[in-house]
């Protein structure tokens, strides 16, 4: 089976389908994420072992960042009684994720992807599902047979947090090294593949007495776009959704419509109508609360620096929107211009 991050049976979706019901879990990868709620290892109800393989390179900011989510693993596997093993080996580059089971058979993802949001949902990355057991074993035992370092305990975890406590992580106001060749990189004229007939729409998400938090995250690869019981008339495939949360107005994402019209099929749906939409922008979707991009203060920009209009209707307002509509069509103009706002931003917090 081949495994990519263009649909929602991503790596993330695959890593914890062969989680599920194993006994022994391992993740060979690099990069570690930071995020502890990347798997839910308390739902993970028959795990009893999990074992990870990384890198921990000296003189890199890698080690604070790993060192202190390995503590909170050890928190959480002490208190489901789960065995916790770690090692290091600073001289491989593969990524691997192995499900082992109570009847002997085992599941095995290899893969480009890292242990990380990106890695797993975001980046275009590829792998392939195994199921051979006798080879999977071998490739586990081959890997950790060849480490030259005895498997890190907490009690070493604790050693290396009281070193970092001696040694903080160093202020760097400045990037030492100040070539960047991406400057002469020529972007693709319309690498998204907008099409010249798709409609810009603004569309709010959530509803008044129940605000999008400010945790929430979008940044999936697509979602599910609601419209309510009034057929959403206009919105087709390949036209583009720019979401913004109904209260503090922040914009979300960016998405662009790809599927027809669909039904929830519930006739007491407040919400029955959908499209799919792909995600232009999922690092921006991650982190868009600590951007302040409103749709108010970008209409204002807008309005204040160009001669041209937000709606086709040269009204200028979201004063439909304001009233409980589920969207509004927008100039392609101003359209565009949030587009690239947002997509400049996205590229800004693309990370490894």
């Amino acid at each position: 089976m081949i495994i990519n991050n263009l649909t929602r049976q991503n790596h993330l979706h695959q890593v914890n389908q062969i989680f599920k019901e194993a006994n022994s879990a391992t993740i060979i990868s690099p990069y570690i994420t930071k995020n502890i709620e990347l798997i839910n290892f308390k739902e993970l109800v028959c795990l009893r072992k999990v074992t990870i393989v990384t890198t921990l390179k000296p003189f890199d900011k890698d080690q604070y960042s790993k060192i202190h989510f390995f503590k909170e693993l050890y928190g959480i596997f002490n208190s489901l009684k789960v065995e916790f093993e770690i090692f290091i080996d600073n001289f491989f580059h593969g990524k691997i994720f192995i499900g082992e089971y109570a009847d002997n058979s085992a599941s095995a993802i290899i893969t480009s992807a890292n242990f990380t949001d990106s890695g797993l949902r975001i980046n275009n990355e590829w792998g392939i599902l195994i199921k051979d057991a006798i080879e999977i074993d071998k490739i586990k035992n081959g890997i950790i047979d060849k480490i030259k370092f005895k498997c890190f305990n907490e009690h070493k975890i604790d050693e290396c947090l009281a070193k970092i406590m001696e040694t903080p992580i160093p202020v760097i106001e400045k990037n030492p090294i100040k070539l960047n060749l991406s400057l002469l990189f020529e972007e693709r004229e319309n690498y998204l593949g907008i099409k010249t007939n798709a409609t810009f729409w603004l569309k709010p998400i959530g509803v008044s007495n129940d605000l999008i938090p400010l945790s929430a995250k979008f940044d999936e690869v697509d979602s599910n776009l609601h419209f309510s019981k009034l057929k959403p008339n206009g919105v087709k495939e390949g036209d583009v959704l720019i979401c913004y949360a109904v209260g503090h107005l922040n914009i979300l994402s960016i998405y662009r419509v790809n599927s027809e019209l669909r039904n929830t099929g519930n006739e007491n749906d407040r919400w029955p109508h959908y499209f799919v939409g792909e995600n232009l922008t999922p690092n921006y979707g991650r982190e868009w609360a600590s951007q302040n991009v409103t749709v108010t203060n970008q209409k204002n920009y807008f309005l204040e620096n160009n001669l041209l209009n937000i709606t086709p209707s040269g009204i200028n307002s979201f004063g439909s929107l304001m009233r409980g509509a589920d969207k509004l069509k927008l100039t392609n103009e101003f359209g565009n211009y949030l587009l690239n706002k947002i997509l400049k931003i996205d590229a800004e917090l693309e990370k490894v």
